[in-house]
């Protein structure tokens, strides 16, 4: 299984904090151009080498700060009773739960005091309105799903332009499944192309598989065995196959080569 890179990702709070815009699903909020942003990313190594700095008085969990020219954020690591389930390892965990600006002029405007006096009652002291919501959550899983999707298609174009240019069949493991493109010509000099897989057993896994393929239409697939390609699926496997035009072909070979 591919890892998953440890990213720092700001809340929603927090984009309100910097007055950034969310941007579309396939701009992860962690690689955001903005000084906050980019200055968080060093805080779990540091963290690691001792070097990151505590907020003392957030003292229900532990908060780093962030400090980059009048900007100032806060930086906490969530472990595991704080995490949705399902999550890939290390992903999701670390978040900048609120940004401002430093006020050097008033310490009662200073931001960490500001952030102190907000998540203080009495003598609690709760940082739980900082975390991640169920936005950030719901956010952080289309983005997740949106890279999955966009790894899946990279890798099916792969497949195929490697078997378009060997004429054998073309293999890789993909989330803990193994993925298979063949593209043969019959008697007639017609193309095929089939993909093969092994271990999916969600049909609508092998959906988005099947429409990763270019200019090939859901009605252009038909299961194996067929009379088109002939080829008998081995136990656990599933066959879709489908006519291979010519300029489907070379789109295919030309996305590759971009890529």
């Amino acid at each position: 299984m591919t890892q998953v890179p440890v990213g720092v990702r700001p809340t929603k709070r927090c984009l309100a904090d910097l007055g950034l815009s969310v941007p579309d699903l396939g701009h992860p909020l962690d690689e955001l151009d903005n000084p906050v942003v980019a200055a968080a990313q060093a805080v779990p190594e540091q963290r690691d080498a001792g070097g990151a700095r505590r907020i003392l008085a957030l003292c229900d969990r532990v908060w780093f700060k962030v400090k980059t020219a009048d900007q100032r954020a806060v930086v906490t690591q969530l472990h595991d009773d704080d995490l949705p389930d399902g999550l890939p390892r290390d992903a999701g965990t670390w978040w900048i739960g609120a940004a401002g600006r430093r006020q050097a002029d008033s310490p009662q405007r200073d931001f960490y005091e500001s952030i102190k006096r907000e998540c203080t009652e009495g003598k609690t002291v709760s940082t739980t309105r900082l975390l991640p919501a169920d936005w950030d959550w719901k956010r952080f899983t289309a983005e997740q799903a949106v890279a999955w999707r966009r790894e899946m298609k990279k890798m099916v174009l792969r497949l195929i332009s490697m078997s378009l240019t060997t004429g054998k069949l073309a293999v890789a493991e993909f989330r803990h499944h193994r993925v298979k493109a063949l593209v043969r010509l019959d008697e007639d000099h017609e193309a095929y192309l089939a993909i093969i897989a092994e271990g999916i057993p969600d049909p609508a896994i092998f959906a988005l598989l099947l429409d990763c393929v270019p200019g090939v239409t859901p009605d252009d697939w038909q299961p194996e065995p067929s009379p088109l390609a002939e080829m008998e699926p081995a136990p656990g496997e599933i066959i879709w196959s489908t006519l291979l035009r010519s300029e489907v072909a070379s789109a295919i070979l030309d996305l590759d080569t971009a890529r």
